[in-house]
């Protein structure tokens, strides 16, 4: 989602007075914002969360994307389940002292997992190349990379086509394993295990034209991108309600081919899009996992944490073939005598 712009990674040191919390509160893009998590999370955490909050808008200023929802936290030593539509979306559970963090569970099922089948992965030659390294992407909406910077994910390829898996494809879990992810069920608990707190963002990417006029958009998102942090992700929609569609759900995923030889072999990068059903379930992924979520079109909760990440957005270098080398002398007349 490249959900939080971050200009420091550090709580800002000003006491949070009543005052000052209203003041921030009381900004545009808080208007949409139904604030889940208790008056003393937000007072302690309200600098990360400004961040996370975010409008995106057109250049005429119709709002594309907002912030609808803030749930949790999930802090470090706490055994949870969802629980969305209930309370602070996040419920607290007594943990054994030999819970095996999740975190470890989805390191497992990466380390161990087969390359996906055929059909159910597409491999791209592409080089990444991060904004502090010389890929950085000028011109952006300031709030498009919600991390800083955009760098670029060079593509020696003329179409990329992600396939689309759903839930009830019998490879979902198995491909799911490859890039460190699990499908959570309904209420299912699990202990993360990660250092820092996670708050779960929700954002509405269902206004008309966002895909278009933002995402894809060179002056705006800066077109498909995916991206990388040192945190687990969690992406839960909007569970569907009386028939009602809150969510349509597509994450896509990618992880790096080790290259044997990088003199003689072209870095690449295997992708899957997969669906997250709108019924309770949420996706999750270990820390450093590639991924895009852009294609969702709905209320999505990402659960991110305070740190740096590492963006990219898809750009072509594939060869320049329409080239001419011609002679001026040929194009000279010469004298008649």
């Amino acid at each position: 989602m490249s959900s939080v712009f971050r200009t420091s990674y550090t709580q800002d040191p000003e006491t949070v007075t009543n005052d000052k919390l209203k003041e921030i509160t009381g900004q545009r893009k808080w208007q949409t914002v139904d604030i889940k998590i208790t008056e003393e999370d937000l007072k302690e955490n309200i600098w990360f969360l400004n961040d996370a909050v975010v409008l995106r808008q057109s250049r005429e200023g119709v709002p594309l994307m907002t912030t609808s929802a803030i749930y949790g936290p999930i802090h470090k030593d706490n055994k949870v389940v969802l629980t969305p539509g209930e309370g602070t979306g996040v419920s607290v559970l007594p943990k054994d002292a030999t819970e095996i963090p999740l975190i470890d569970q989805l390191e497992a099922l990466a380390r161990n997992a087969k390359t996906p089948k055929e059909g159910n992965a597409v491999t791209v030659n592409s080089n990444w190349v991060s904004s502090n390294n010389g890929g950085r992407l000028p011109n952006l909406d300031p709030s498009a990379n919600v991390f800083g910077q955009t760098g670029s994910l060079y593509v020696n390829e003329l179409a990329v086509i992600f396939p689309v898996m759903d839930p009830s494809h019998p490879d979902y879990e198995e491909t799911l394993a490859f890039y460190g992810g699990k499908l959570l069920k309904p209420a299912e608990p699990f202990y993360m295990g990660f250092k820092d707190t996670l708050f779960g963002m929700e954002y509405d990417t269902s206004l008309p034209d966002y895909i278009r006029n933002y995402a894809m958009s060179p002056i705006g998102g800066g077109g498909m991108f995916v991206e990388h942090h040192p945190f687990p992700h969690i992406f839960l929609p909007k569970p569907n309600e009386n028939g009602k569609v809150f969510c349509e759900a597509k994450v896509t995923l990618g992880r790096k081919i080790e290259v044997i030889d990088p003199e003689k072999d072209n870095p690449k990068i295997i992708f899957t899009t997969f669906r997250v059903p709108a019924d309770g379930s949420a996706l999750v992924i270990k820390p450093s996992t590639i991924h895009n979520d852009s294609f969702t079109n709905g209320k999505l909760a990402v659960f991110v944490a305070n740190t740096p990440a590492d963006t990219v957005a898809f750009r072509q270098t594939a060869p320049f073939t329409n080239i001419v080398v011609k002679d001026n002398e040929a194009q000279i007349e010469k004298p008649k005598y």
